[in-house]
């Protein structure tokens, strides 16, 4: 029964025909593997055909035999394009694609080895700064340099340098380089460094996300500076001061709880005019705009008190760090808090840099936290990071869109291999974007990318937002509470794009949106969209789309459990998934027609084995809990996604019950 349900898993996985054998030529198989991920791609000459027999198998670390992967996809004419999961950083990798059977199947095969999560620093000199330092110092603990943009400017391959505690007031520009076999590092100074404190997201109310945050005290790269008065009134609880530098960022200091899952300050409203702040209303209010000709800083608050009883701060540097053109780098340990100097505030920059990595830091209040941007910026890893901003999420959607703030925890806009796992963000407008809007047909930006083990709540559009070819693009095991979206796939243009065992719950709008003519091929296993907001609908349209494909997934809703009103000349396809409304009216809408039951919904889009059942048996904390027993072993095998399951079929959803 196992055999057969995989080969009916690989005819549906298939969504676009494959070239027949007798019209092929294999002159290359390319493998491109990251840490537990690896894509493949097979190029290939000669017309395009039907029918033929695809293949892929692969090996990985000591395993002895081949075992099968994810069916390849037809992502152009002449390429098939796939994933491997599953893998562990630093082993060997051995990959087989078979085209065709029998006598006349063409075989070839290709060697790898994942990426190694080791980076080897540590060889070279040792400098120390400090904001007490002087850069005309030796750099040594007893006379460090002053500045981070000093120490950068001297580093060398295997180079240390150790920050001492304090606040260090720069914008930094590296375009210095390690190797491959010695990193730079830039960390706290370990004779400084705090034990570290351990903090649940039930300690800190970050959403009940299911991860654990270690905080140290870490040395801080700050981007603002306090507003010095006098102020002077300026009607409607109006103040003003002077200010020629430009301002990015305010905040109110002393608003939200001082722990270290809160930001150090409220963020105040930016508004486009001094008439704007005066006719704002709750909750753009407190509120600021300035006058950058006039060199003038209006603050608006929220009552009568005088500007001069509050600590507001001014984010005037616009970013932390900027790595340009630079590669080989390690930052460890290191807080990032409030950069504006204008609308596009940034604490890392990496332009056009390579493997650069972003360990355990602290992003507070900015519009985004790292961007990774421009060809060249390939393979950077960016790991067990936090992102924080307030008031975001209580803002009007419309009052953030296209507003200053319409950022990202991380924005990923670069070449391959960059991999963002084992973070959390809190507050912010977007989590992580991997977009190259402006740019959405490029085949070489944003590609074999590994998104996974994420966590994100009060995030006031997309937690989670593909934008673009996303050829190999990879997201599994993250997840959202309490956020706007869940996903947004508005458009891919190309893919194939994975969505694995993600969890979106609580969502106000859609747990899977779609839109922008996206076309290219997505398959979506595994995953939960659960709502008990009102009006939620578990997926959803705002434009047109196309090719994707949901296997063991749960779609649960208060209103439609997918609404759409487009056409779908290549085919979608929802099939051994859970799909459920609380709505006794509504249940389905396809390409513009109601269905109230499975049965009545389009054969070719909405397979015979669906179920309509109250996924969870019980909510936890306002997350469901107690997966429904009609949904153990009712799921369909995935090669290369899910062929560990246990008992007699996989569970549709994203765990395994047993």
């Amino acid at each position: 029964m196992r055999s057969a349900i995989a080969c009916a898993c690989l005819a549906l996985a298939l969504a676009a025909p494959l070239p027949a054998a007798d019209e092929v030529r294999l002159p290359r198989i390319e493998v491109v593997a990251n840490f537990n991920a690896a894509s493949v791609y097979v190029f290939f000459d000669g017309q395009e055909g039907r029918g033929a027999a695809c293949r892929m198998e692969y090996k990985a670390g000591e395993a002895k035999e081949f075992r099968p992967g994810h069916p390849l996809s037809r992502t152009g004419k002449g390429r098939l394009a796939g994933s491997i999961f599953g893998l562990e950083a630093d082993q060997p990798l051995e990959v087989r694609v078979t085209l065709g059977e029998g006598g006349d199947a063409k075989t070839l095969t290709a060697q790898a080895r994942t990426r190694s999560d080791r980076f080897p620093g540590g060889t070279g000199k040792t400098c120390y700064v400090s904001p007490g330092g002087d850069d005309s110092n030796a750099g040594t603990r007893q006379k460090p340099f002053k500045t981070i943009q000093h120490a950068a400017n001297l580093a060398a391959p295997g180079d240390t340098i150790l920050l001492m505690d304090g606040e260090f007031f720069e914008s930094v520009t590296i375009r210095r380089s390690g190797r491959p076999d010695a990193y730079i590092t830039l960390k706290p100074d370990p004779a400084e460094t705090a034990p570290p404190m351990h903090i649940s997201d039930q300690d800190g109310g970050i959403g009940h996300t299911g991860f654990t945050r270690t905080f140290r005290a870490r040395p801080r790269i700050i981007g603002w500076v306090d507003a010095r008065g006098p102020w002077k009134g300026a009607g409607s609880n109006v103040s003003v001061l002077e200010e020629k530098r430009t301002v990015g960022t305010v905040t109110l200091v002393g608003l939200t709880p001082a722990n270290r899952m809160t930001p150090v300050g409220a963020r105040v409203y930016h508004h486009g005019s001094l008439e704007e702040l005066r006719a704002a209303e709750p909750a753009l209010v407190p509120g600021w705009w300035q006058d950058e000709k006039a060199g003038k800083f209006y603050l608006r608050l929220p009552d009568e008190k005088d500007a001069g009883n509050y600590r507001i701060r001014l984010g005037v540097l616009p970013w932390g760090l900027r790595f340009d053109g630079a590669g080989y780098w390690v930052v460890d340990n290191v807080e990032f808090e409030l950069f504006g100097g204008g609308p596009y505030s940034t604490g890392i920059d990496i332009l056009s840099s390579r493997n650069i990595v972003v360990h355990q830091c602290r992003f507070d209040t900015m519009r985004t936290g790292i961007a990774v941007r421009k060809a060249g910026a390939a393979d950077c890893l960016i790991e067990h990071c936090y992102f924080i901003d307030s008031g975001i999420w209580n803002w009007p959607w419309k009052a953030a869109k296209g507003h200053d703030v319409e950022g990202s925890a991380v924005d990923l806009c670069g070449s391959g291999g960059n991999v963002v796992r084992f973070n959390q963000a809190r507050g912010m407008f977007n989590g992580i974007g991997a977009s190259t809007w402006g740019d959405l047909e490029n085949e070489s930006l944003n590609r074999d990318l590994d998104i996974h083990d994420n966590a994100f709540t009060e995030i006031g559009d997309d937690p989670l937002e593909p934008e673009g070819a996303c050829m190999n693009v990879r997201f599994w095991n993250n997840r959202t509470f309490d956020t706007y979206q869940g996903i947004s796939l508005a458009p891919i243009t190309v893919g194939p794009t994975y969505v694995v065992r993600d969890r979106y719950v609580n969502f106000k709008g859609t747990a899977v949106k779609v839109s922008v003519n996206s076309r290219g091929v997505v398959y979506l296993y595994h995953v939960l969209g659960w709502t008990n907001r009102a009006e939620g609908n578990g997926q959803q349209a705002s434009g047109v789309w196309d090719n994707m494909h949901f296997r063991n997934s749960i779609l649960r809703g208060t209103r439609y459990v997918i609404e759409d009103y487009r056409p779908h000349p290549i085919g979608c396809s929802f099939d051994y998934c859970d799909l459920f409304t609380t709505d006794p009216t509504r249940f389905i809408k396809w390409s513009d027609t109601k269905y109230a039951n499975l049965g009545d919904a389009p054969a070719a889009t909405f397979g015979k084995h669906n179920l309509r059942v109250e996924p969870y048996r019980k909510v936890d904390s306002g997350r469901p809990a107690d997966l429904a027993p009609e949904l153990i072993d009712a799921g369909v095998v995935v090669s290369g996604i899910n062929d560990d399951f246990r008992g007699k079929a996989p569970d549709i959803g994203p765990e395994e019950v047993r």
